[in-house]
């Protein structure tokens, strides 16, 4: 009798569907090393001051075609605050992570970085290094390279994009 009750339950485990809550939490256990592989966010429209691509994505991306809208990171202002925050976006083992901007400024090589970081465990952090390779009167053209941080894991990735305001 209680095997039959435990294949019972096994196969009704299995048939009956997992709740919301179990599809939306992360693993409990936090992941310690780099992310298993760069992920893209795919966000069309995307609203934000700031896009940047993986250079083969920059390379397929199409106005006019939203498949093609797939970026490495994306900068948010928020436009109804006296002083707008930024936030930063990005994609990290299938998880899009809201992050904060730590600190913006020149390196020694007068190349702009930012770091960002993210509120939730596991601690993600962002470094993006580049340098302004265009100009148009909207936008500014830039390249170079986003570091992600997780733990004592780190995995840098090329980048281009551009920000306007």
């Amino acid at each position: 009798m209680g095997i039959g009750r435990l294949v019972f339950a096994t196969l009704l485990g299995l048939a009956c569907p997992p709740t919301m809550a179990q599809d939306l939490e992360p693993d409990a256990a936090p992941v310690a090393g780099p992310p298993a592989a760069q992920d893209t966010i795919f966000w069309y429209p995307a609203p934000s001051r700031c896009t940047y691509f993986t250079p083969e994505a920059r390379a397929a991306f199409r106005f006019d075609d939203p498949q093609t809208w797939r970026f490495a990171f994306l900068v948010m202002r928020e436009t109804k605050a006296e002083s707008p925050a930024e936030r930063g976006y990005v994609m990290v083992d299938g998880v899009l992570r809201e992050l904060e901007k730590v600190r913006s400024g020149a390196d020694a090589a007068q190349a702009n970085v930012t770091v960002w970081r993210s509120a939730g465990e596991p601690r993600v952090n962002v470094h993006m290094t580049v340098r302004q390779t265009g100009r148009t009167a909207e936008t500014v053209d830039l390249a170079g390279t986003m570091t992600l941080i997780r733990g004592d894991g780190r995995r840098e990735i090329a980048v281009e994009g551009n920000c306007t305001g």
